[in-house]
């Protein structure tokens, strides 16, 4: 009980003291501040918006008219089988893999507020449901980042073969998620198409601006580091801050799988957009992380691979500066090194739970 009083009086200085620089670092920094928060609007318009914003309120639209249910009767034996969880997940996981990151989180949320799926399937889909659309990569990262849409499809498809993965390693090393009885009448009675567009289209405004908001202060907090953290540890700040910025500094100064690893991660501004969109469900988020890197990992090994067999022109997966390529170790052995350790942790996840 000591111990336990101390922590938290220990947390609470904490806090403190990261309010109070906080504040100092906006006060003294309010230039740099406002600079960083006007990319970030900028991104949200031009970028995150249009490629979200529509997939977000199709996930819920296809909850609310009941097509998750009519979809998971048929799909059932094929997602317990690949993924260990039920078939009204189905149309989910696709629309996380054509979506975006945080349309899947959006969709699970819906299926269990609306009692389709347990707590435990849940859980286990919000852990490899996590993946960036099609929008993002190829018209973004591709087309305007690289001038070249083929690349944005190579990590696309890299890092839909890692969901893939991801999912059937969790299937094989945790076993079969807590499923609701097969007996129970998993129907949802639907909604008449004009109200369940209004509905949708206000959830996916509310995650909408949830989203925007989150990339607003970590875009804010990025102009105020500008000025504070040297050179390399600024950019790998942004590397795993937010992806956005992060796949924009890469494809300029590094090779292509290291972009691929930020997608494959996603960035920690992604990752509370995951667990503000799953509303209440409670993952262990210290796995949750774990698992991104391993994601992050995969899609940049697989990207490599790709990258000799779409693309001849190699020229556009060299780096820029040499001796920037040391700030992550340089080695495609070192990535598969790091991607069987990860398994490894996955793996022993099994005997701690028993």
């Amino acid at each position: 009980m000591y111990l336990k009083n101390a922590l938290d009086r220990g947390g609470g200085i904490f806090k403190a003291i990261l309010i109070v620089s906080a504040a100092a670092a906006l006060t003294l920094s309010s230039q740099s501040c406002k600079e960083g928060t006007l990319n970030g609007i900028e991104m949200c318009l031009r970028v995150l918006i249009p490629s979200l914003f529509p997939f977000m309120a199709l996930s819920a639209l296809t909850v609310k008219l009941g097509i998750c249910d009519l979809l998971g009767r048929r799909l059932g034996g094929i997602t317990r089988k690949i993924f260990g969880v039920s078939g009204t997940l189905a149309p989910v996981i696709l629309l996380s893999l054509i979506g975006g990151y945080p349309v899947g989180a959006k969709g699970i949320a819906e299926l269990k507020s609306s009692g389709a799926i347990s707590e435990d399937e849940a859980k286990r889909a919000s852990l490899f449901a996590v993946c960036a659309g099609p929008g993002f990569l190829i018209n973004y990262v591709g087309s305007t980042l690289y001038g070249n849409a083929h690349i944005g499809m190579i990590i696309l498809l890299a890092q839909v073969i890692s969901v893939i993965i991801i999912g059937v390693f969790l299937r094989l090393f945790c076993g079969e998620v807590k499923q609701f009885s097969s007996n129970r009448e998993l129907y949802i009675k639907s909604m008449p198409l004009s109200n369940a567009l209004v509905e949708s289209t206000y959830s996916a405004a509310e995650g909408m601006g949830k989203i925007c908001a989150l990339v607003l202060i970590f875009s804010a907090a990025t102009g105020i580091l500008n000025g504070i953290l040297p050179g390399n540890l600024l950019k790998i700040w942004i590397i795993l801050s937010e992806v956005c910025s992060a796949v924009k500094l890469t494809a300029g100064e590094y090779p292509l799988w290291v972009t691929a690893f930020a997608v494959g991660f996603g960035g920690i501004c992604v990752h509370f957009q995951i667990f503000s969109a799953l509303d209440g469900i409670k993952i262990n988020k210290i796995l949750f992380f774990f698992i991104r890197i391993i994601q992050g990992v995969i899609t940049a090994l697989l990207t490599w691979i790709f990258s000799f067999v779409f693309i001849a022109e190699t020229e556009v997966f060299s780096s820029g500066e040499v001796q920037n390529s040391a700030l992550f170790g340089g080695s495609i052995i070192s990535a598969v090194v790091l991607t069987a350790v990860m398994f490894c942790f996955i793996f022993s996840i099994k005997n701690i739970r028993r």
